[in-house]
């Protein structure tokens, strides 16, 4: 069995951040991240943005070159999934059957985009916005595509508008709601917003309800609670995330939506954290209220409270403010 004094699962911001913390910090112990997408870690937000298109290559959104974790001795276990855990023996398990000890683990896996549980939903052509995949996905279809639907006008439905638009493709917005951004900003500025986009060619309608998902073999359509049925090939869902952590709640962590943690960022299974989108908490911010904060700023914040207990033993109080990952 392999083993590791830290074991960091997930390497997007959140995990890379941890072992960035670590080697900063002069911690000479043994680090693996393990993550289930091939590439190294980079940013997520430029995927659908300056990615998509075409303005930046992959490498330039990468947060570390190869040769950076090399030099610092994180070992890259990628294209792996962790399935289980095992919380007594302190190891986990991926989807290929090996098994990685663990003298500390910091769960740090974000989460899936959430998709539409509808008739349809799952029709090639129908697909969420995360990884590099995704973004080469999008990219691909919208190539040969008459026009593009967007559901949800959250931070990504918006971006992936705009991004598709500025490429010189027809899209529709959808929203449910009355207006955009309405979980994370104010009246005025969802109006701005709403108007860039119209300004910009986006045809958006707010107040609508997708009833279906149109195809036989592919996505050719989307359909409205009152039958109206919009083309499409692809449609693009923006709706939120589900927190990867279906294999730390199997092994006994508390939690349900995201990992439950205390203000260090310590779950409640012995030598385990949890940070970032997939990590849940009581936010004094937010009157009390357990949430799960998907902000990059977060996950950073989150990193360095973890890698300090890893390395040291000791706290260091994170206070989590609500923000946003723009």
């Amino acid at each position: 069995m392999n083993q590791s004094d830290v074991v960091i699962v997930g390497g997007g911001h959140g995990g890379a951040q941890v072992a960035v913390m670590l080697r900063t910090q002069k911690f000479e112990g043994s680090i693996a991240i393990i993550g289930d997408e091939p590439e190294l870690p980079h940013e997520r937000p430029p995927l659908s943005k300056e990615y998509f298109a075409g303005e930046k290559e992959f490498e330039r959104i990468q947060l570390r070159p190869a040769k950076y974790w090399d030099e610092r001795a994180v070992t890259m276990l990628l294209g792996k999934r962790v399935v289980w855990g095992d919380s007594a023996a302190h190891s986990v398990t991926t989807d290929a059957g090996e098994t990685i000890g663990y003298g500390k683990l910091v769960w740090a896996t974000g989460g899936s985009p959430r998709m539409l549980p509808i008739a349809g939903g799952d029709l090639p052509g129908v697909q969420g916005v995360r990884t590099k995949a995704d973004a080469d996905a999008m990219k691909a279809a919208s190539e040969t595509a008459s026009q593009i639907v967007v559901i949800g006008g959250g931070y990504v439905g918006l971006e992936a508008a705009a991004a598709l638009t500025k490429a010189g493709k027809k899209v529709v917005l959808l929203e449910a709601l009355d207006r955009v951004l309405a979980r994370v900003a104010g009246v005025e500025l969802s109006r701005f917003y709403e108007q860039e986009h119209r300004d910009h060619g986006v045809d958006l309608r707010l107040g609508v309800c997708v009833e279906a998902i149109e195809g036989d073999t592919r996505v050719t359509g989307v359909r409205l609670a009152g039958g109206e049925v919009i083309p499409a090939d692809p449609v693009i869902v923006g709706i939120g995330s589900v927190p990867a952590v279906e294999p730390l709640i199997a092994a006994g962590a508390e939690g349900g939506n995201g990992v439950l943690v205390d203000r260090f960022c310590k779950a409640s299974l012995p030598d385990i954290y949890a940070i970032g989108d997939c990590a849940a908490h009581v936010n004094d911010f937010a009157e009390g209220a357990v949430i799960r904060l998907e902000s990059v700023q977060n996950a950073n914040d989150q990193s360095n409270s973890s890698a300090n207990r890893s390395k040291a033993g000791f706290r260091r109080k994170v206070a989590m403010k609500v923000g946003s990952a723009m």
